[in-house]
């Protein structure tokens, strides 16, 4: 059977093969949980409250949904965890969770107004149901950056989660559009859309055109993993390195060893998450939204950026596997430092940054992130923990060797959550090596030992996943903006 994950930072359609787990309910709940929904100022929300409530409000930012998802039959999700078992498993523990969906039914770029709609559900929360004895921020992929910038601005907020969470909204689209630049210049030079107009990433003419005909050619140059180009893998393999997304995609196997199949797995990424997820009509959407194009790759060193790649031997040995060699691989960053560069717009650049948090937070920050995710790679997770330590933040990191985005499963989640809340509550962390966290995980019920995913038709399964707590250093991210 065949399951589609879409990833909520880049919402790319991650195809796997696994066993799916029937839906299992939780252990009875002691108190009745009481569902609330309803629109504030046009974002809608939702909130599930027990009547045995603890005092403990998660509340829970989603992640990104590309606009090109509207009007196709598909609908954001309205649980209120990265994982629908986690809110399950929590509510029947006394929690209670709540969040916004976010404007324009929760698609595109929502960071501009998600801090307020964010407020606006405390404040709901807050007159409704009751002062929170504590709140904890719990943002899913994109939902990191909105939960970072929350704390910063609200002082309710007692502490902040990232699960599989990117922080850098700034540069987390100049990456994106390093990754474009590269596979145009490698691969789709001169491609054509149906119309005959030349195909752009940046300020497109066409974007539904644009997309059309650049995903069309990369699922293509991506082949089948029974069939692949070599060296088109070889070279989109290439362009992901450069910001060091992993090459590891499926969550449900193990990283792959073979240079091809590796390589491959990265290029599956820059496919679905980078060419797709973040292709021209996502771009021109954040471009409309900040009055111009604010991602630049003007003074890029591409030579530099891959010498600093994790993945640097998985490129050169599918270069070598492809046939290409080490002097083709010269000549393509060649062409990569030759190539004509994009600007960014300083009014919308500068609007921008304005919410990407620079890590002046005074609440405890937790992340749990899985080690293979090219969605939000770990690098970015890295850079930003950097930053909270620089301004004498407190933050700690969870990691769980998998690939996949956001590939957390309900048991670490929940695990995560409860570490947070201990923090907060205590003043102090409790043991967060892989020992640890992964005894708290294995004592949780089998239902939440899952990973949530979608078929073809947006139904949920899950998929049987024990925890994978690690201990893991990340490369920094080549393009942070902090």
């Amino acid at each position: 059977m065949k399951h589609v994950r879409p990833a909520l930072a880049s919402a790319l359609a991650l195809i796997v093969t696994a066993s799916a787990l029937p839906a299992a309910a939780v252990e009875a709940v002691p108190g009745e949980v009481v569902e609330y929904t309803g629109t504030i100022d046009g974002a809608d929300y939702r909130a599930v409250v027990p009547e045995d409530w603890n005092g403990t409000l998660v509340l829970f930012a989603h992640g990104y949904f590309p606009t090109q998802f509207a009007g196709q039959g598909f609908e954001i999700p309205d649980q209120l965890a990265n994982n629908v078992r986690a809110e399950e498993w929590l509510t029947s523990q006394g929690y209670a969770l709540a969040g916004s969906m976010f404007g324009d039914d929760g698609f595109g770029y929502t960071l501009p107004d998600a801090v307020d709609q964010q407020e606006a559900v405390l404040d709901w929360f807050a007159d409704e149901i009751g002062e929170p004895d504590t709140t904890l921020a719990n943002g899913q992929s994109f939902g990191g950056a909105i939960v970072a910038l929350h704390a910063e601005q609200d002082p309710r907020v007692d502490g902040v989660l990232g699960t599989s969470a990117g922080f850098d909204p700034l540069g987390g689209w100049d990456a994106a559009l390093d990754v474009q630049y590269a596979a145009m210049t490698l691969l789709f030079d001169g491609l054509v859309d149906a119309n005959g107009n030349p195909v752009e990433i940046v300020d497109p003419t066409d974007p539904e055109a644009s997309q059309d005909a650049l995903t069309g050619a990369a699922y293509e140059a991506l082949g089948k993993p029974e069939a692949f180009d070599p060296e088109a893998n070889a070279r989109l393999a290439l362009a992901g390195s450069l910001v060091q997304v992993p090459a590891w995609f499926d969550f449900a196997t193990p990283r792959p060893e073979d240079p091809l199949d590796a390589a491959h797995a990265l290029s599956q990424w820059v496919v679905n998450a980078y060419l797709n997820g973040h292709g021209p009509v996502d771009r021109a959407h954040i471009a409309e939204t900040f009055g111009g194009n604010p991602s630049t790759n003007a003074d890029v060193d591409y030579h530099e950026l891959f010498r600093r790649s994790a993945e640097r031997r998985t490129v050169e040995a599918a270069y070598e596997a492809a046939g290409l060699g080490k002097d083709q691989l010269r000549a393509d960053l060649d062409a990569l430092a030759a190539g004509t560069r994009y600007d960014a717009d300083p009014a919308a650049r500068a609007r921008m940054a304005e919410h990407t948090s620079p890590g002046d937070l005074d609440v405890p920050v937790l992340t749990v992130h899985a080690t293979g995710d090219g969605g939000a790679p770990a690098a970015d997770v890295r850079s930003y923990t950097d930053a909270v330590r620089a301004e004498c933040g407190d933050i700690r990191n969870l990691w769980v060797a998998r690939g996949g985005h956001p590939t957390v499963t309900a048991a670490e989640e929940i695990v995560a959550i409860q570490a947070l809340e201990h923090r907060v509550r205590t003043g102090v962390w409790p043991p967060l090596d892989p020992r640890a966290t992964g005894r708290s995980a294995a004592a949780l019920p089998a239902e939440t030992q899952v990973v949530a995913t979608w078929t073809e038709t947006f139904e949920t399964i899950f998929v049987p996943t024990a925890a994978t707590f690690t201990r893991y250093t990340p490369p920094r991210a080549p393009r942070a903006t902090y």
